[in-house]
């Protein structure tokens, strides 16, 4: 009889401890170096940017500590500031751009905005590699979601 309960407490802790493992999943967090290459603007202020609606591309020269791109009319430039010590922690600055005159600007207006105010950014998703990230503002706020190109 004592056998028996001890079985049935052998099989609980196994079954929870098997659902619990299923539920675990490993997060993939990005580093300085996965940033390295160019993305697309997908998602800004929390809204998704449709394919073809000006959306900013970045190209991010990590190890020139460079930022380039279209900032969704203009071209864009600038630098990178970021510290290995301090893990996802990354801010774009001395950000630029060419003047053209463009019939909307409000997405190429609130990407820069966006940009000013990163200091952030995560892996979004558990695939590795880095596919998907998002920057997000001081206070916590997500700001931008890219996909590398």
């Amino acid at each position: 009889m004592m056998r028996k309960y001890l079985f049935y407490i052998f099989v609980c802790l196994m079954s929870v401890g098997v659902l619990a493992a299923c539920k675990t999943r490993k997060v993939v967090e990005a580093t300085v170096s996965d940033l390295d290459g160019e993305w697309v603007v997908v998602e800004m202020n929390g809204r998704p940017l449709a394919a073809g609606e000006n959306q900013p591309v970045m190209r991010l020269d990590i190890l020139r500590r460079g930022l380039s791109g279209n900032a969704g009319c203009n071209r864009l430039m600038g630098q990178i500031e970021y510290d290995s010590d301090h893990r996802n922690i990354i801010r774009f600055l001395q950000v630029a751009t060419t003047r053209m005159a463009c019939p909307d600007m409000s997405v190429e207006r609130a990407f820069l905005e966006a940009l000013d105010k990163v200091a952030r950014f995560e892996a979004v998703g558990e695939e590795a590699p880095v596919r998907r990230i998002a920057l997000f503002g001081t206070k916590g706020e997500k700001l931008l979601e890219l996909t590398k190109r």
